[in-house]
């Protein structure tokens, strides 16, 4: 796996941890949270196309 992928899979995991704490928050923004958790799920399928093998 590249070094770049691993960054983007860091990075999701922020995505996803956040959104998870701000949907917790009493006050929290649900739509935020969604969105965050969304983006990250997008960033770690990127992370996975980016890291297959190159066709033949």
């Amino acid at each position: 796996m590249s070094p770049l992928a691993g960054l983007a899979l860091a990075a999701a995991m922020a995505l996803v941890l956040g959104g998870i704490w701000l949907w917790q928050q009493p006050g929290g923004n649900r739509t935020k949270a969604v969105l965050m958790m969304l983006a990250g799920v997008v960033v770690a399928f990127n992370a996975w196309v980016v890291s297959l093998p190159a066709p033949a």
